[in-house]
This record gives C-alpha cells, structure tokens and sequence, in this order.
C-alpha cells in the first residue's frame, strides 16, 4: 500500500504509569486507527522522529509499531515506513456488550423439565430425595489427594508432554477390564475398553458408530432420557420398548418394531427399578443374532442391591458380540468427575479404530491414570462397600417411612436395589401437582416425564431418591411428603 500523507499525532506517556511505554504508545495509535483519525494510507511518524518527541527509546516505538502490525493495523512497506491499513472503522464503533435481552429470553426459555434444572432445585431445599446425587461428604480425598500427589511427584510424567491416541494402552483400561471380568463376569481384553468423558459422551461415540438414516434406536420406556436426548441430537429414529408392562410386551416389541439398536438396563431398569429375568435375556441376545442387532447395557446402578449379590452382566452371557457393555464411576465415585467406559465388541471396536484412529482420548491422562491406582490398591472395592452400606441404610429407612406415613396410599417397585424408589401416588394428584405441593413442603421428588418419549408419562408416577439425603434428614422428610400429599 503507498502512502498518501504522514500524519503526526499528539502522543503523550506517563512515566509514572504501571502501563509499560510500548504499550501507551499503542493503544493511542490503535485509537486512533479504529475511531478514523488515522485513515487508510496514512503514514505513521518515523520511529526516530517519534521517539525524539515524545521522549522514549527508539526500542520502545518499534515495539509498539510492530504489535500494531501484528495485529493488520498497519503494514511495514518499503521506502514508506508503517501505513495504516483499510479497517472497517463502522464496525469498530459498534458497542461490546451482552445482549441482555437476549440473555434473558434464553434463560426464560430454557428447558425447565431438564436434568440440571431438577438437579438446580434439589439443591436448594431442606429435604432432596435426589436419584442421582451422593451423599456430600462421600468423595475420598484424601485418598485421591495421596493418589494424585504419587503421580504427580514420581520422577517424570512423560504423558504430560505429549499427546495420547484412543488406541493406545493404558492402566486404567487394564485395571478396569481385570474389574470388570471378577465383578460383572464381562469378557474382553483392554483394547476393547474405551474411557468416555461420561455417559452422555460415551452414547455419543458409539452412536457414531452407526447410521442414523437406517439405524433404528429400540429405547426403554420409560427409560434412561439422555439416551433419547442424544440420539435425537445425533438424527436417530428411536422406537419404544415397553419397561413397565413386563418382558413378554419388552420382547414383543422387539419383533413389531425391529430396531438395529437396542437400549437396555437389565440389572436395574431405570426408572422403575426391574430386573430382566434370565429366560428373557438369553431371548433378547437370541434376537439380536438373529437380526443382526447391537445391544446397549448400561450396567449403572450394579453395585447396589442390598438383599442379594448383584447377578452377571448381560454381557457375560453374549456368545455372539452383540452386547457392548457400558458403566460410569457416577453412582458409586463421583458425578463431577465425568468418566464413563465402553467395551466394544471386536466387530464395532475396528468401526471404532477407523473413525476414531485420529482422535484423541477425551478423558486426561491424569484422571485415568488416578483412577487406575484407586481400582489396582483395592480403594475401589472398600469404597463401593461402604456406599452401599450407606445406601442400604437409608434405602431401609426410606422404606419404613413410606410404608408407615402412606400406608396403601402408594405403590413401590424397585425396592433393594439402586439408588431410588420408584412410586405411584393413588391421592388423585397429577405429577405436577405432587412435585409442586412437595416443593411447597421444601421438599424435592422428582417426576418421569422425561423418560417417556413415544407418548406421556403416567400421572402419579414419581421418582424418591435416597443416594443423597442424610439418613437423619429422611423420618421428617416423609412427613413433610405426607403434609404435601395427604393433608
């Protein structure tokens, strides 16, 4: 760009500014610049001229000359010296700020049936019978802490300075699928354990794996609603499996609607808290040999039944790799920690390499590595047995007070496992009704509306956690649930 004229500004500095010099010098031309005193073509002051003036080194101006290079401001052209560049100074004029309008019609319209908003609300009440939270003192930090200090203080971490691949071996995938084998009966080698920044992010690798224009999804309803919500986010067609209405109408829906891929939770089906017999799983494995299906098991849920061992994955009796076996560290660990794993079947584990063979994994070196050392020194299995012995308190607790405060009032099913009783309300309240009254209360029950996708949930059909509550917090908490409902 040649220069039309050399345009001599009235710069100042203040030596006494903790603004360095360079700096001043800039932003008054920059100034300038953006606000059309100085036009394109324009020529700035020689340095040494600008230095003489205005009193500063010739290494201070320099400096500052080139950040506005740097930035396109001006440009460095032979025999002409440092010319302004054509900006859009309208556009520079424009104001910086939030939309606060805006802002606020989002927060408006956001989704209030949403998992963070229940989650939101919970918290903000005396009596939370969460589903899904722990118990607040629960995470063992100082255990961590002792873990994460022995990774960190060892003699160098390599990892930390270079990249890792999703196909590279680790400790965690060991660790997790020698676990896996002596607790769940899951058959695979590391290789087929993929670690997932949660269960939201895992369903959405695997569902990359598949085609949403002729993939069907067959999902639990009333089921697990992140499932639906990614797969809708992901353009997959989803059909409904019934889980409330037993396994002959679970299994026959298998064969009138067809799905490629079949979402299920058989230890512990979410939300009403069934378990899929033995007959109907090796049926289920039959049929998706048969027409060629894939079969998700969420194992969430598994460490907790408090009558009984907790019984084989579905994974362990798959003689045909078509189940890919899915689990998070939330219900037992921490929710706040985000990691979840696949095991993937050797046929989808090649689809997964070649999609993924250039990804990296989404879950830090550092977690993954913690995680590994808690599972391999036995911290896992001593913490597990503690939270189920807690839950199973308050499980026990929550089970004599409903039964006492209500009496036939209400039904239960789900009971001596998970994290959460799933109960119907015979008061003649609607679903909002009984969340709104218990809210009133101060207290958090949380309704089903979300898992349901094909058609509306029942009415008085709700959620009643015990993950989360304090055992001493739970005799009050239903007699303020009985104020609610029955006064």
């Amino acid at each position: 760009m040649a220069a039309k004229r050399r345009v001599d500004l009235m710069l100042h500095v203040d030596n006494s500014s903790s603004v360095p010099l360079y700096q001043q010098v800039y932003e008054q031309i920059s100034s300038a610049i953006l606000t059309g005193s100085l036009a394109a073509g324009d020529k700035l002051t020689s340095i040494r001229k600008l230095s003489a003036d205005i009193g500063v080194s010739h290494t201070t101006v320099e400096q500052a000359y080139l950040q506005l290079a740097t930035e396109g401001l001006v440009a460095n052209v032979p025999r002409s010296g440092f010319v302004v560049e054509r900006i859009d100074t309208e556009y520079a004029a424009l104001p910086r700020t939030v939309n606060n309008q805006a802002l606020e019609h989002a927060r408006e319209n956001r989704n209030r049936d949403a998992f963070f908003a229940e989650n939101k609300t919970g918290g903000e009440v005396r009596f939370d019978f969460s589903y899904a939270n722990l118990q607040p003192d629960s995470f063992p930090v100082d255990t961590w802490r002792k873990l994460t200090n022995d990774v960190l203080y060892r003699a160098h971490c390599p990892e930390l300075a270079r990249y890792s691949s999703t196909d590279e071996p680790n400790a965690l995938r060991d660790e997790l699928a020698r676990y896996l084998a002596r607790v769940r009966g899951v058959s695979c080698h590391p290789e087929q354990v993929i670690p997932q920044a949660g269960t939201s992010d895992a369903l959405a690798t695997l569902f990359q794996l598949f085609d949403p224009g002729r993939d069907v999804l067959g999902m639990e309803e009333p089921g697990y609603s992140t499932v639906h919500e990614v797969a809708r986010r992901l353009g997959f067609s989803m059909v409904p499996l019934p889980s409330d209405q037993g396994t002959e109408a679970f299994l026959a829906a298998l064969d009138e609607q067809r799905p490629s891929i079949i979402f299920t939770t058989p230890s512990h089906q979410f939300p009403t808290g069934t378990l899929l017999p033995f007959d109907a799983r090796t049926r289920l494995l039959r049929w998706a040999e048969a027409n060629d299906a894939y079969i998700i098991e969420d194992d969430s849920c598994n460490e907790f039944r408090y009558t009984t061992r907790p019984i084989p994955s579905l994974q362990s009796l798959d003689a045909y790799g078509r189940v890919i076996y899915m689990c998070n560290v939330s219900k037992v660990l921490s929710p706040s920690l985000r990691i979840a794993y696949l095991v993937l079947p050797p046929t989808l584990l090649a689809r997964f390499w070649d999609r993924f063979n250039f990804a990296h994994p989404n879950v830090s070196w550092l977690d993954q590595e913690v995680l590994a050392r808690f599972i391999a020194e036995g911290h896992w299995d001593s913490h597990v047995r503690k939270t189920a012995k807690g839950n199973h308190l308050r499980h026990d607790e929550l089970m004599r007070c409903l039964r006492e405060g209500f009496g036939g009032t209400i039904g239960i099913s789900g009971v001596d496992t998970g994290m959460h009783l799933y109960v119907t309300v015979r008061n003649g309240m609607s679903q909002q009704d009984l969340l709104a009254s218990a809210l009133e209360q101060n207290v958090k029950v949380y309704g089903t509306s979300r898992m349901w996708f094909s058609k509306p949930a029942p009415e008085n059909n709700i959620m009643i956690g015990f993950s989360a509550i304090a055992l001493s917090d739970i005799e009050p908490g239903v007699t303020a649930l009985k104020q609610a409902w029955l006064a």
